[in-house]
Parts: C-alpha cells; sequence; structure tokens
C-alpha cells in the first residue's frame, strides 16, 4: 500500500515540478497507445465487416454516431469530476478529492441505469431521429447491444477519469491490452469461425465481452483500500459543493458534445438523403481513416488538461504558460506529420476498405483529401482545448462545438448541395471547413487567454497562492 502511495504522489510531483518535456509524454503517450488501442479495433470491426460479408459498414456508421450522441451524458459527467478531482490533487486537499470521487461515481450510477431506458423505447427514438428504415430493419440487434455497452462504459469512464485525474495513464494502457485481446479475439471468432449467421451484432456482442473485463476490473480497483482515491459505499454522496461544481464543469460539455453528435447523425441523414447510404459509408469510413491521428492528438489533449488542472490547484501559472508552448509544439508537429503522411496514403487506405469497389474507393478518397487536410487544424484546437478544459472553461468548449456544428459545418453543407450544387464531396468539404475555422478560433482565443493571465484578476493569485474558484 505505501508503494503505491508513494508512486501516486511521484507521479503529481512530476505534473507538478518535474521536466514538463518529459511529463508531456509520460501522461500523454499512455493516453495516446490506448485511444490508438481502440482505434485499430475500430478499424478491424470494419475490415471484418467487409470481409466477411457480415452487413452494411454504413449501419455500424448510423449507429455509432447515435451511440456516441448518447455517450455524451456520461463522458461530460467523466470530464467534469476529473478536472475537479485532479485540482484537489494537485492542491493536496486528498480528502476533498476523495470525497469528490465518490460523488461523481454516485452520478455516474444514476447515469448507467438511465441508459439502459434507450433499449426499450429504440425502434420510435431511431425513427424520431430519421434513421434510413433499412438499418432499423437490419441491425437493431446491434443497436440493443450498444446502448448495454453504454451503460457499462459510463462506470468504465468514471474509472479512467478518476486514474487520469492523478496521472496514472500507464494503467489505463495496460489494461487496454486486455480489452483488445478480448475483443479481437473474439470478432475473429465470430466472423471467420464456424458460426452460422453471424450478423453485425456479434461484433458488438465482443464489444460489450472485452469492456466487461475492465468493467470488472475497474470496480475491483475503484474499491481496493490502497486506492487513494478508493470507493466506499457508506461514502457514496450527493455533496452539494462537489455536486454543483462538478454539474457546472459537466454541462456545457455534454450540451457541446451532445449537438455536436446530434449535428453528425444529421449530417448523415442528409448525405444518406441526397447521395445515397453509400455516401453515410464513406463518410464513416473518412472519418475513421482520420481518427488514426484526431484519436493521438486528443490524447495530448487528454493528458494535458490533467496537468493543467494539478497546476492550476497548486497556484503554478508560470508553469502553466510554459507547458502551452511545450504542448503547442509537440501536437503542430504530430498534426502536420500525421496531415502529410495521410495525404500520400489517401488511395491506399481506399483500396484497403474498399478493395472491390473502384466507385466507392473513388468517393472515399474525395471525402477524406478534405479531412487530410484539416488535421493541423485539430491539432491547434488541441492546444486550446486542454488549456480550457484544464481551467474548467467548459462553457468555451460548448461555444466552440456549437460553432463548429451550426456556424460552420451544417450550413457550409446545405449550401453546398442547394445551392453550388456540388457533389457528395460537399460532405468532405464542410468537414474541413468547421474543423479549419474551429481550430484557428480555440488557439487564437487560448494564446490570448494565456497571454493575459497574470493580468486576469481572477488568475492573478495562481502566480502567488492557490485557489479553488471555478
Amino acid at each position: 500500500m505505501q508503494h503505491i502511495m508513494k508512486d501516486n504522489f511521484k507521479r503529481r510531483e512530476s505534473i507538478l515540478n518535474g521536466n514538463l518535456w518529459k511529463t508531456i509524454l509520460i501522461v500523454a503517450v499512455p493516453i495516446l497507445l490506448y485511444n490508438l488501442c481502440n482505434y485499430l479495433y475500430g478499424i478491424y470491426d470494419m475490415m471484418v465487416v467487409q470481409k466477411a460479408n457480415i452487413g452494411d459498414a454504413a449501419d455500424i456508421v448510423v449507429l455509432d454516431q447515435i451511440k456516441n450522441m448518447i455517450s455524451t451524458i456520461g463522458g461530460a459527467l467523466a470530464t467534469g469530476g476529473g478536472i475537479l478531482v485532479a485540482r484537489y490533487y494537485g492542491e493536496n486537499k486528498i480528502n476533498e478529492a476523495k470525497r469528490c470521487a465518490n460523488c461523481l461515481f454516485s452520478i455516474s450510477l444514476i447515469v448507467a441505469i438511465v441508459t439502459l431506458f434507450f433499449i426499450p423505447i429504440g425502434i420510435p427514438f431511431l425513427r424520431l431521429l430519421k434513421t434510413d428504415e433499412t438499418t432499423i430493419q437490419n441491425a437493431m440487434g446491434y443497436y440493443y447491444v450498444q446502448i448495454a455497452i453504454l451503460s457499462i462504459t459510463t462506470i468504465n469512464n468514471t474509472f479512467i477519469a478518476l486514474e487520469k485525474s492523478k496521472g496514472n495513464t500507464i494503467k489505463i494502457f495496460v489494461l487496454n491490452f486486455g480489452v483488445i485481446f478480448i475483443k479481437v479475439l473474439l470478432t475473429t471468432l465470430f466472423a471467420f469461425g464456424p458460426f452460422e449467421n453471424v450478423t453485425i451484432t456479434w461484433l458488438a456482442v465482443a464489444t460489450l465481452c472485452a469492456q466487461l473485463f475492465l468493467f470488472f476490473f475497474g470496480l475491483f480497483y475503484l474499491f481496493m483500500p490502497n486506492n487513494i482515491l478508493r470507493i466506499r459505499f457508506k461514502e457514496l454522496n450527493f455533496n452539494k459543493k462537489d455536486l454543483k461544481i462538478i454539474l457546472k464543469l459537466s454541462l456545457p460539455v455534454f450540451i457541446g458534445r451532445f449537438l455536436f453528435s446530434f449535428g453528425k447523425v444529421y449530417i448523415n441523414s442528409i448525405a444518406s438523403s441526397v447521395y445515397g447510404k453509400k455516401c453515410v459509408g464513406a463518410l464513416g469510413i473518412s472519418n475513421t481513416m482520420a481518427g488514426l491521428l484526431t484519436n493521438m492528438i486528443n490524447s495530448f489533449e487528454d493528458g494535458g488538461s490533467t496537468i493543467v488542472s494539478q497546476n492550476y490547484g497548486n497556484a503554478n501559472g508560470r508553469r502553466i504558460k510554459k507547458f502551452f508552448v511545450i504542448n503547442m509544439i509537440y501536437l503542430i508537429l504530430l498534426s502536420s506529420i500525421g496531415m502529410i503522411l495521410c495525404y500520400i496514403f489517401k488511395s491506399e487506405i481506399a483500396n484497403f476498405f474498399a478493395p472491390n469497389d473502384i466507385e466507392y474507393q473513388e468517393m472515399i478518397v474525395n471525402i477524406f483529401k478534405w479531412e487530410c487536410l484539416d488535421i493541423v487544424f485539430t491539432g491547434i484546437q488541441a492546444v486550446g482545448l486542454s488549456i480550457f478544459y484544464g481551467f474548467g472553461k467548459t462553457k468555451i468548449t460548448m461555444s466552440l462545438s456549437m460553432s463548429q456544428l451550426f456556424l460552420f459545418r451544417i450550413p457550409v453543407l446545405l449550401i453546398s448541395i442547394y445551392w453550388l450544387h456540388i457533389d457528395y464531396e460537399a460532405c468532405g468539404i464542410a468537414m474541413f471547413s468547421s474543423n479549419a475555422l474551429t481550430g484557428s478560433i480555440a488557439f487564437i482565443m487560448a494564446v490570448i487567454f494565456i497571454l493575459r493571465l497574470n493580468k486576469n484578476p481572477k488568475y492573478s493569485d495562481l502566480f502567488i497562492s492557490n485557489d479553488l474558484a471555478i
């Protein structure tokens, strides 16, 4: 137990006082590998659908977007709660951090149970979202299992958020190897084994089994006596102070992510009605291909917000400014190299996903080339978001998400379709324009925020003392 406590405080000391070039990598790289593994088994699912001919990739794309929309509730709570716990932890208020962790876990339990109500209302809910009837007829089993997965991952996200708040990202990465092994093993067995009448529902069952592994381990660790943020049934609570701050932080995150995900569902419905279901599949594949880089970029954003939160709690404003510059260098290098490589190999990647369909390959390439161009803007957006999340400025992140979709993406798509009469490539153009504009705005806002940090009376104490106010 003393060894584990020593490791926890060693990581805290590194985040607060260690070499930032090294610290950013120590915190971000395990998250990067975790996200990369999740990305790769998503790629594997898409490949299996194509190779084993067990369903329509477009059905997976549509239902996954709907699942992502629902998942914003639990994800937002984990983000808001993790910010607060990291701040308490950085301030060395361990009892407060533990109390907040128990409050977050209590809320997550309720959300996990409420999520299951999307199962009995599944068909009318999908029709309300104008989901294609063929998807409803062919893939309801996949939808039902995905909702069960969402309930479980609500708890998993809480476990991950609490570990991330301590900077313990290596444990997240190691555990994910178990998740990946189970997922790939079962998916391969279901798709290419002796089973008959296999559908995409079986792929969701494989994911469910993999997430259950993380779920049971997470519960075991959360309740362990030597966990510095131990969860205990008798300490589960809805502490008014913690609840108020968690909801204040989480609500804007939820609104921003929910509306953004809802907008993606809306865009899929437009693309399906105007260009056909095949376009939705090509758009989904393009997003999946770009996901390799965006997941890496988001890892530095997630890890960075933890570093900022702990240093905010420790009143270390100068270190936050230094972090901003170093994180910017890392992300610009990563996104620039990724953009070049993706653009060079776009045709080869499209051939991997659609080896026997030249027309489909062309559609994928023409959409994906636009996504390649916006990867750098995604990188500089992450530079800004890591600062805003770390400071609990979730209203700013919400505004950016809403602007990205409702000011830049949907209007550009509708203008391209109904005014400029552009073909399916309009989907890629809309993605590029919204990501480029939002990324630029987020970065400029973050630079202004950092430059004015010690001149703002609300944050001047960061340079002389600590303050937990939000």
